[in-house]
């Protein structure tokens, strides 16, 4: 009885002077339940330093695969089995997509520039089904193209005018932006909204909207911030109305939780306003300058990706540790702010091309000389 004594006064003795635990701050309203984040990140379980070990790269600087037909990388995506995609961008000839397998080698194109079956005029965006599908909308056409994944084309879905893109959703179910413009009271409103479909692009129901006013004398330069991304259950939205608050839905497009975060402002800096000019060519950059006006400070998100497991990293506006990096907010399936990290992930046009599959981390990135590479990392947690 008393070893038995002593051995209970030692247990807890050693998880009395273990690593201090936090709290994590929650409340219900409605029903949904509120994750409170503050500043700095919890300190909870044991694993919160996230590090990322490269495995392998696919490079259009290499003449390897530029002579493969690829000069530009326009967008990806990953399958289950850890396939790559890569559509390339519009300059160029010949297929859109290429495929490579799990370790990087190439394997085949497939999508060939055109106006016949299974051909495409102008791609923009790529995304994979749950049954491994790869899809690609054609904003010439209006419609979705749909391969297997042995780029075998299955068929055509007509997309309605102003809804694009169409992703992947939670379990067999996708998502799709519509983009919608109205006039109220002599003001110019377009509409964002997010909608469920089934797999045969039939809408269930809209589970967001974000509205902002297009002025007349001056256009905004920057984006509207209205983004998502899912794990094979949950839809993560972030919307610029409000701030730092991430909703969370369920497969079904309940909501189930808000994810919030204290933040500071971040100020637009004049670096990024001579790179948001940089895109208009130099004879009109005077002229954009009197065109354009930019805001004061940045929203507090920039973009998110999550993983299959709940794994969610947002970007923010502040700048990383090196040149062309963000600082990233990690948080938990529950939705807890765990750490942060520095990354250079390619964004554009209010989309991350960036995946989080079985433990990978797919980034398209933009190098100094301008070329762009895909990079896929293990992810270490410590």
């Amino acid at each position: 009885m008393k070893k038995f004594g002593i051995l209970l006064y030692i247990v807890l003795f050693l998880l009395n002077c273990g690593p201090k635990q936090d709290k994590v701050e929650r409340k219900v309203e409605n029903g949904v339940e509120i994750v409170i984040n503050h500043l700095e990140p919890y300190k909870i379980g044991s694993q919160n330093s996230l590090t990322l070990e490269e495995i392998l790269t696919i490079d259009t600087e290499d003449d390897k695969i530029a002579n493969l037909g690829i000069p530009d990388i326009f967008g990806f995506s990953v399958n289950s089995l850890g396939e790559i995609y890569i559509l390339r961008a519009y300059k160029g000839e010949g297929d859109f997509i290429f495929k490579f397998n799990s370790i990087g080698e190439y394997e085949k194109p497939f999508g060939p520039q055109g106006q016949g079956p299974g051909e495409l005029q102008n791609p923009h965006y790529i995304a994979i089904d749950h049954n491994d599908n790869i899809m690609i909308s054609d904003i010439n056409q209006q419609i979705l193209r749909k391969y297997n994944k042995d780029g075998v084309f299955i068929g055509d879905f007509k997309i309605e005018s102003g809804d694009i893109p169409v992703t992947l959703g939670p379990r067999a179910n996708l998502l799709v932006k519509g983009d919608s413009y109205k006039s109220d009271k002599g003001r110019a409103l377009n509409t964002y909204s997010l909608k469920l479909l089934n797999p045969d692009l039939e809408v269930l129901q809209v589970i967001d909207e974000f509205s902002f006013e297009r002025r007349q004398d001056k256009a905004k330069a920057t984006e509207p911030i209205f983004c998502w991304s899912v794990s094979h259950d949950n839809i993560y939205v972030v919307n610029e109305n409000r701030e730092y608050e991430i909703w969370v839905y369920d497969f079904k497009g309940k909501l189930i939780r808000k994810i919030q975060k204290q933040y500071k402002q971040i100020p637009i800096s004049e670096n990024f306003k001579k790179k948001t000019l940089k895109q208009f060519p130099e004879s009109m950059r005077d002229q954009m300058k009197d065109m354009l006006y930019f805001p004061k400070f940045h929203p507090p998100i920039q973009n998110l990706v999550a993983g299959d497991d709940g794994l969610l990293l947002v970007s923010t506006f502040e700048e990383g540790e090196n040149p062309e990096e963000f600082m990233f907010d990690i948080f938990n399936e529950e939705g807890v702010f765990i750490g942060r990290k520095s990354l250079n992930i390619w964004i554009w046009e209010g989309y991350i091309w960036a995946r989080i599959k079985a433990g990978k981390f797919y980034v398209l990135r933009e190098k100094e000389s301008g070329y762009k590479e895909l990079a896929v990392y293990n992810m270490i947690w410590k």
